[in-house]
């Protein structure tokens, strides 16, 4: 810090902390130091630091984890409402990696409204499974899927945790994803839910309903609770009538 230049301490140290979190000297998700070892390495008052941290924690650049420190906040994911909108694309292009924990697979009696929208009998079954999606160590949302047994026989949780839950229909029964319909709401985050998000109680989170088909059939009905400071959705309208060629080429949904 250069006390001779004519801007503060305060600004030149905030300047300092926010080029180090653009530049990823520090990366999303990581812990930066202490007040002490800032002070220290910037040559300037606890007071200060202070005041700086809490200007970049409330401007969103940095958040705090009580009991563990202040850490580099994760970049907002933008979903635009179209065919070719890929979440694990996007956490990628931040150079940041997503991984799926497994926290339940099992086979079901479906409801009323599975056998409905997946053309079930009352015979048959459903795996439900539950996955928890983390970006770094940050826990993003929670997700509960339910898939024809018939779509994914001899499939198992290490199986399912080394494919995907998209490749692994594919691979049992040549189903693969094509398009998905979504619903999103803002809700109050279930309880049971907010403690695996690490979230306060009543805190607002976007709850998702999926609906994904193959070949003019349904082969997922999912449930998702995302946390909504770090996701949000933007509508694009195209103006003109759609012809035979538009969506000819489009990509697939979000591999998962």
């Amino acid at each position: 810090m250069d006390d001779t230049l004519p801007v503060t301490l305060q600004y030149q140290l905030r300047s300092k902390l926010i080029e180090n979190i653009k530049k990823r000297v520090w990366s999303p998700g990581s812990q930066i130091p202490s007040e002490r070892g800032l002070c220290d390495e910037y040559g300037v008052s606890r007071m200060t630091v202070r005041e700086v941290l809490k200007e970049l924690v409330q401007e969103g650049y940095l958040v705090r984890k009580q009991g563990k420190g202040t850490f580099v906040a994760l970049p907002k994911f933008e979903h635009e409402l179209s065919s070719n909108y890929s979440l694990s694309q996007e956490i990628e292009k931040q150079g940041l990696e997503s991984d799926f924990r497994l926290l339940g697979f099992q086979k079901k009696k479906p409801s009323s409204l599975l056998m409905r929208i997946f053309g079930l009998s009352e015979h048959e079954l459903v795996y439900e499974i539950t996955r928890l999606r983390s970006i770094g160590d940050e826990p993003f949302a929670w997700e509960r899927a339910s898939v024809p047994c018939s779509l994914m026989e001899d499939v198992d949780e290490a199986r399912l945790e080394k494919d995907g839950l998209y490749l692994s229909i594919f691979r049992c029964s040549g189903l693969m994803a094509e398009e998905a319909e979504v619903e999103a709401e803002a809700v109050n985050c279930p309880i049971n839910i907010a403690d695996l998000l690490q979230l306060k109680k009543n805190k607002a989170v976007l709850h998702l309903v999926r609906l994904t088909t193959a070949q003019n059939r349904c082969i997922e009905y999912c449930e998702s609770y995302i946390r909504s400071e770090k996701y949000k959705y933007k509508y694009k309208q195209f103006l003109r009538k759609k012809t035979a060629y538009d969506g000819a080429y489009g990509d697939q949904p979000d591999g998962r």
